[in-house]
């Protein structure tokens, strides 16, 4: 049997397809993320400068230097298939060193993500108290549900859950910025998806054109039979 293969490419890279994080001027924001999936990290200057401190390196690094990083005119960044290994502070500045924004971002495992679906009855995990150093509850921080994959019939949307822990007297931080690049693994300590049935009106208004895309075609061949295919907009955010 002949089989073929349908790869895309995007022709305009578009902002608007990205997951934008943003904090306000000159603030300091924690952010929970997930690994293996794109972000961008806002920061509204033509001449901005960014740094990079990770939880094992005290001194930053100039996120040009960082793999993975793609630079907007605007001054915000991409981060691309971000891993565990891109935890940490992000400080965006002007060309004369002043603070414009920082990012704390957690970039929790995706291959650890726990799948639940609500109309089979599956649950989420529960909150669990821990002693590390004293008593802590980890728990899941929920994200807002998605839009809802279809209009018109069913479909189905998308919630993300972010591991955080909460100690006493301290607020709730991200479990992989609390831990501070502790080595150890703990089974609770992972990021959730939960996935429940839906029904929407289609409301033609708020439809959008889509970006244009290339169709190439390609067929597997004996020395081609593992190919890895990515979709240019695939994202767990969205």
């Amino acid at each position: 049997m002949l089989t073929v293969l349908w790869l895309l490419s995007l022709s305009i890279p578009t902002l608007w397809t990205k997951n934008v994080i943003t904090c306000p001027y000159k603030s300091f924001c924690q952010q929970a993320l997930v690994s293996g999936n794109d972000v961008v990290l806002q920061c509204d200057h033509p001449k901005a400068q960014w740094y990079f401190t990770s939880l094992q390196k005290k001194e930053p690094l100039l996120l040009s230097s960082v793999a993975n990083i793609k630079k907007f005119t605007g001054g915000s960044v991409q981060l691309s298939n971000p891993q565990l290994i891109h935890t940490g502070l992000y400080r965006c500045q002007d060309n004369n060193s002043a603070l414009l924004v920082e990012y704390e971002i957690d970039f929790q495992d995706v291959s650890m993500l726990h799948i639940t679906h609500k109309g089979l009855n599956q649950k989420p995990l529960e909150n669990k108290t821990m002693n590390l150093g004293g008593s802590i509850l980890v728990f899941t921080h929920w994200a807002p549900w998605q839009d809802c994959n279809r209009c018109g019939q069913p479909g189905e949307r998308k919630r993300l859950g972010y591991c955080y822990i909460e100690a006493p007297h301290d607020k709730p931080m991200p479990c992989g910025l609390y831990l501070r690049g502790e080595k150890k693994q703990y089974s609770r300590m992972r990021p959730e998806l939960q996935v429940e049935a839906c029904i929407v009106l289609c409301d033609h208004v708020k439809e959008t054109n889509q970006p244009f895309f290339v169709f190439d075609i390609y067929q597997l061949g004996k020395l081609t039979n593992n190919m890895w295919l990515t979709c240019p907009l695939a994202s767990i955010y969205r």
